[in-house]
């Protein structure tokens, strides 16, 4: 059994977990939800001994009949992997680009088991690895983590994490970066390993609907604190708190009210389109060769329309972004745009947001760089465009780092509009975000499509999204 007694989480002067206390029953699954800030991450952290050297921590963190929270260095750190295990959201964060799938694997245990020898090692690495449902074990033992999708990376990270049959197991968004179908086969196993081995498992996600179909019991948290907690039935269908009640809408999009019908006006045309990479064999002078991505793949984009491109991971989606963009050239088939200024929304903001750069200035670039104004003209018009997005005019003298996730999505939004674009490709705008930002993010795109006549491409692996979104429909 883990039992928590008033664990409060202090970080550089801000209290991030204020006075939390619960239990989870051995064998039981034990869902946590809450906005980005709710404090959810932090508690787990916590419990796994894992959290920052700026943290502070007080209360009491018991496993069984031994109090964690006592300990120190080299016994509390025993307890990992060996007691505790965790399951990252983003897998290629937790496993080393340059080290071979086995080895990474056998490293714990190398560290946490000496009596086994090499052969043994290897012996309980591939057992490990068909237990997590990963084909052809020996061949994976050997490969790389960039040679391996999405889905399998997470695998292999569920396999690192589970090799020591530790009781309790925190999976931390494991599934937030998956396509939904990669998703449910992750779920699945979390499920075989909860039910097969009894273990425990604390569940931290931001998707109410994947909160009930792994869960018993969830736990609701909102500015570090517990508001709610029960069954996961019980509380899905009879919430007694406004901010659990909040989640559950934010978790269900509606469709959009009217649709666009395709007008004479043609945007993009995307005919008979097969995206690959140029590769060759091995050997200085091996034979090129084209690796095939996506294939004879055509649609039309029409003036003012949302058209959705859904498809899981690995189907070649951010690609034929690119193409589209003109940063893939390696294509067969036409592309034709009718429309000078395309603009990209990238699933990560910090991928079009300079970290060293105030927002304002950020925005501005564009307007400095193409002199599109002059100088006096461009902060009321950076200002201007922050509100259209959303954002006060006090956001522009902010540094990124200073802004939650969807307020950067925000800026990211606005950079890509300050230009005049009316037309933007948006790649997984949302999937990082938590569920109540991603319905303002929705929201926001509707709004600015209505308002400012845009044509947006959007592209996810989330179904349920982009047919509530988008007025036609691409499935790859």
């Amino acid at each position: 059994m883990v039992k928590i007694k008033n664990l409060q989480v202090n970080i550089e002067g801000t209290i991030a977990v204020d006075d939390v206390s619960f239990e989870v029953l051995d064998g039981s699954i034990l869902g946590i939800v809450g906005e980005s800030g709710s404090g959810k991450t932090q508690t787990a952290l916590a419990i796994a001994g894992l959290l920052s050297n700026e943290s502070t921590m007080s209360g009491e963190i018991w496993l069984d009949d031994v109090c964690l929270s006592s300990l120190k260095g080299k016994e509390r750190r025993e307890y990992n992997g060996t007691k505790i295990s965790v399951i990252f959201q983003e897998p290629m964060s937790s496993l080393n680009p340059l080290q071979k799938v086995g080895r990474q694997i056998d490293e714990v245990l190398r560290l946490h088991r000496k009596e086994l020898n090499a052969a043994e090692r290897k012996e309980r690495v591939l057992k490990i690895l068909d237990e997590v449902e990963i084909d052809e074990p020996e061949r994976v033992y050997n490969q790389y983590p960039h040679e391996l999708s999405g889905g399998m990376r997470q695998r292999i990270v569920i396999a690192i994490a589970s090799i020591l049959r530790p009781g309790l197991i925190i999976a931390d968004e494991p599934t937030t970066s998956l396509d939904s179908e990669t998703a449910k086969s992750i779920l699945a196993l979390l499920m075989k390993l909860n039910k097969k081995y009894n273990r425990t498992i604390l569940f931290i996600s931001h998707d109410l609907k994947v909160v009930r179909e792994l869960c018993s019991e969830v736990l609701v948290m909102q500015g570090g604190k517990i508001v709610e907690r029960g069954n996961v039935d019980a509380i899905f269908e009879n919430p007694k708190e406004e901010y659990t009640k909040k989640l559950l809408e934010s978790a269900y999009l509606k469709p959009k009210a009217e649709t666009v019908e395709a007008s004479e006006d043609l945007m993009l045309e995307v005919k008979d389109v097969s995206l690959y990479y140029n590769d060759k064999e091995d050997g200085f002078f091996g034979k090129r060769f084209r690796d095939y991505v996506l294939q004879g793949i055509s649609f039309k984009v029409h003036k003012g329309q949302i058209v959705g491109i859904v498809g899981s991971s690995g189907k070649g989606k951010s690609t034929l972004a690119k193409a589209i963009l003109g940063l893939h050239k390696e294509y067969d088939g036409e592309i034709i745009c009718n429309v000078n200024n395309m603009q990209m929304v990238f699933q990560d903001p910090f991928d079009s947001l300079n970290p060293s750069m105030k927002v304002g200035d950020i925005i501005a670039e564009p307007l400095r760089v193409n002199h599109v104004c002059s100088r006096s003209e461009i902060k009321p018009r950076v200002i201007d465009m922050l509100e259209k997005v959303g954002l006060s005019a006090e956001y522009y003298d902010r540094m990124p780092d200073e802004l939650s996730g969807g307020q950067r999505q925000r800026v990211s939004i606005a950079l890509s509009l300050i230009g005049g674009c009316k037309f933007i490709v948006a790649d997984e705008p949302c999937s990082a975000l938590d569920v109540t930002v991603q319905k303002q993010v929705m929201e926001l795109f509707l709004k600015l499509q209505k308002e400012m006549g845009l044509t947006i491409l959007l592209i996810s692996h989330d179904a349920e999204l982009i047919g509530a979104m988008c007025d036609e429909v691409v499935e790859l």
